[in-house]
């Protein structure tokens, strides 16, 4: 029997070793090998979860899941059980059984946890593949620039926008910020206790806002005051007696950056589009093609219209697309949502809250808010009561993923894309199960 061959062969340490490099190596390659690296290793992970998932039930070891951990599978699981539920009111049609697919990463973060939590994973292993993802992703942008940008411009009169190997733009630069601010999180959190490190994630979090500004995506970098005011927390938290330094070193990044962000033409060029687009925005036939935030703006009430209508459960997983292009055809929303992409039509509502809204209903947003909000108040009591720093700066970490998504959400469905789905779950499931294995300690007052 195969648990026979397992426990011959002594999977247990075997898994053990495997799962830190595979982790390192799919959050590591998530941008620039998606296909090649990322996908492979990260459902070798699924799979090896639930081959020791499997063991343990079988050699009738007792699993070390606590209610803590449970909890926090539970918040995934549900997140996956209410689509499902949703899919079921039409029927699981084609349309919501292909769309379900898109919550399969959300079912194994279920698995995902408690597997990681008895890992017992050290965190040397995460920054490191931070700072890989912000460091490769630069390249990788780097690249782009210096080979497609003038021959795209000579060819379409526009500026070229990296989106790393899959070629998408939004989900690189989402992707990028979050590498870039996680990184020069981890340089501030070691700048004393391991320079090395310290130097490597400065580097690579520059290599990283260089991707992020080279995909021009516009709701990646509404973060960045964000992430800077947690990182000024961190910081103060660390070095108490500098709180003043803190400060004035914050205030001069905001300076400079503000100043060289407002020299650039491509920045220029993007937040002049925008202005230019929501000005000219009328509800309905008048927003044409090519109004990236016009269309945004009739999508978003198309998924207010669809939540109307069917405000428990929405109109089903996967039926949006069909629902814009019937309210195309009435005239009650712009036809170019149902004309993008020759005819196929717009699927998602680009915002994550509306999306599910519109096709979960309210059930679909509360199991939203918990995928959110439960971990995050897992992150925060551990930036909060942690005296150690490398646990404390953990917490942190959890904290910038976590408040990242929540803002890039508002403007794309991110978590229907598996590219930045995927990297959340992974994401998220390891810093958990890092932070639930560390020993809470509060810092003494005074």
């Amino acid at each position: 029997m195969l648990s026979d061959l397992l426990a011959r062969i002594d999977a247990e340490p075997l898994i053990t070793r495997l799962t830190p490099p595979l982790l390192a190596l799919s959050a590591a390659t998530v941008t620039t090998a998606y296909y090649q690296i990322h996908g492979p290793t990260l459902h070798s992970l699924i799979l090896l979860s639930l081959v020791w998932l499997w063991m343990r039930s079988r050699n009738d070891r007792p699993l070390p899941i606590r209610r803590s951990t449970l909890a926090l599978s539970g918040v995934f699981l549900v997140y996956t059980l209410i689509a499902v539920l949703s899919a079921s009111r039409v029927g699981f049609n084609a349309e919501a059984l292909s769309r379900l697919e898109h919550f399969s990463y959300f079912l194994a973060g279920a698995f995902l946890i408690p597997f990681l939590v008895a890992m017992r994973l050290r965190p040397i292993w995460f920054w490191g593949a931070i700072g890989a993802t912000a460091l490769l992703s630069g390249l990788h942008a780097l690249w782009e620039m210096q080979t497609f940008a003038e021959v795209h411009r000579l060819a379409t009169g526009l500026d070229y926008r990296a989106g790393g190997s899959k070629g998408k733009q939004i989900p690189f630069g989402d992707i990028a910020t979050l590498a870039a601010t996680l990184s020069l999180l981890g340089a501030s959190i070691h700048l004393r206790s391991r320079r090395l490190l310290a130097g490597w994630l400065a580097v690579a979090a520059l290599l990283g806002l260089y991707a992020s500004l080279a995909s021009g995506t516009r709701g990646a970098w509404v973060f960045y005051p964000t992430a800077l005011v947690v990182i000024a927390i961190a910081l103060i938290q660390q070095y108490p007696t500098r709180r003043r330094a803190v400060l004035l070193g914050l205030a001069g990044i905001v300076l400079v950056g503000g100043i060289a962000l407002s020299q650039s033409p491509t920045i220029q060029a993007r937040f002049a589009t925008a202005i230019v687009q929501i000005q000219d925005y009328a509800p309905g036939a008048e927003v044409q093609a090519g109004n990236a935030l016009g269309e945004r703006f009739e999508m978003w009430r198309a998924a207010w219209m669809a939540f109307r209508s069917e405000p428990l459960l929405g109109i089903g997983v996967g039926q949006l697309n069909g629902y814009f292009k019937q309210a195309a055809e009435q005239g009650r929303i712009s036809p170019a949502i149902a004309d993008f992409n020759r005819g196929e039509g717009h699927t998602h509502a680009h915002n994550d809250y509306l999306h599910a809204l519109a096709t979960r209903g309210w059930l679909g947003l509360v199991s939203l808010l918990l995928l959110y909000l439960v971990p995050l108040a897992v992150f925060i009591r551990a930036a909060a009561i942690e005296r150690d720093p490398e646990a404390r700066g953990l917490g942190y970490a959890g904290i910038l993923v976590i408040l990242a998504y929540m803002q890039f959400s508002l403007t794309d469905s991110i978590l229907l894309a598996r590219m930045t789905a995927g990297y959340f779950v992974l994401l998220c499931a390891w810093l958990l199960a890092m932070n639930l294995t560390s020993r809470p300690t509060r810092t003494p007052p005074g």
